[in-house]
């Protein structure tokens, strides 16, 4: 029986993301976070999305923040990188617009670690006792006793988002994908989530995902749709292909810090149809300035 490919377009992929879902993606700063998805989240007009990030958060939840999608967010850090905090998020937290998970990196990991291997919580040190993440969110961190020896720990919960969108470089038709240059979040992300989207650089022929097979970082037997993308993580880096668009990031810092958002959503996400017409604004000369070699 022939395999059926599981490429579509960014619109049907995206229609399984609806009101009220979690949704993760990755984004290690500006390298390889699925910014097209993101503009295409925003152009559905889905609300009150639960964000769980990797750890090192920072535009994509911004921009949908200021695209009004965002009710939740479990976040370690979310930022600009070299450009500073994520004016969004922060104007939104503080204005208890958006609620916050207050989490750190490891609880993170780990209660991905947990939705991937199917348990229901992962167990802490209790260390975490000198922190005042305890405190910031009771409903993550609750205190339990080891059964082994009696002392105090921590549990975190199982994170298992509705959603997941990865972006990687190459991916064959039934979703073998090849992330070059990420961590190793991809893969437990990709675990955990109940339905796997892989946007990509470029769609390979399965001849190469057979005649390599130890270069697939996640297997195809756990994505749900793929979409190809060139240069779908714009303005980001998307490693061993293109480096970031500094004049277009400094371009968003700027109008986000001066609570100036709409301007950029309505030039740069619901002004164009879809992702062609988004990279023709950009233009041609822009974007292969931006290539790297590979």
């Amino acid at each position: 029986m022939e395999r059926k490919s599981k490429v579509k377009s960014l619109q049907e992929a995206f229609a399984v993301l609806k009101d009220g879902m979690s949704l993760s993606m990755t984004t290690t700063h500006y390298n390889s976070t699925p910014l097209a998805a993101m503009r295409q989240i925003a152009r559905q007009g889905v609300k009150n999305l639960t964000i769980m990030p990797t750890p090192s958060a920072g535009i994509a939840i911004d921009l949908l923040i200021a695209a009004g999608c965002v009710e939740t967010v479990f976040a370690s850090y979310v930022g600009l990188e070299f450009l500073g905090l994520a004016p969004n998020f922060r104007r939104a937290v503080l204005e208890k617009k958006v609620r916050l998970r207050e989490s750190d990196e490891a609880s993170l990991v780990m209660g991905y670690r947990a939705g991937a291997s199917g348990i229901p919580f992962m167990a802490m040190p209790k260390y975490y006792e000198l922190t005042d993440l305890p405190r910031a969110n009771p409903e993550s961190f609750k205190k339990i006793i080891d059964p082994y020896t009696g002392e105090p720990c921590y549990a975190v919960p199982a994170l298992q988002p509705d959603v997941a969108v990865i972006h990687v470089q190459e991916c064959d038709p039934y979703g073998n994908a090849r992330q070059l240059g990420g961590n190793h979040m991809e893969g437990i992300i990709a675990k955990a989530a109940k339905h796997l989207i892989i946007t990509t650089e470029q769609v390979r022929p399965v001849e190469e995902t057979r005649a390599q097979p130890t270069r697939t970082t996640i297997p195809g037997i756990i994505v749900n749709s793929v979409v190809e993308l060139p240069f779908g993580a714009h303005p980001g880096a998307c490693p061993a292909r293109y480096s970031y668009d500094r004049e277009h990031l400094e371009k968003y810092a700027e109008l986000a810090r001066e609570g100036r958002s709409e301007e950029y959503l309505r030039e740069f996400v619901f002004g164009p149809k879809d992702h062609g017409a988004y990279l023709d604004m950009i233009g041609a000369a822009r974007l292969m300035a931006l290539r790297t070699e590979y």
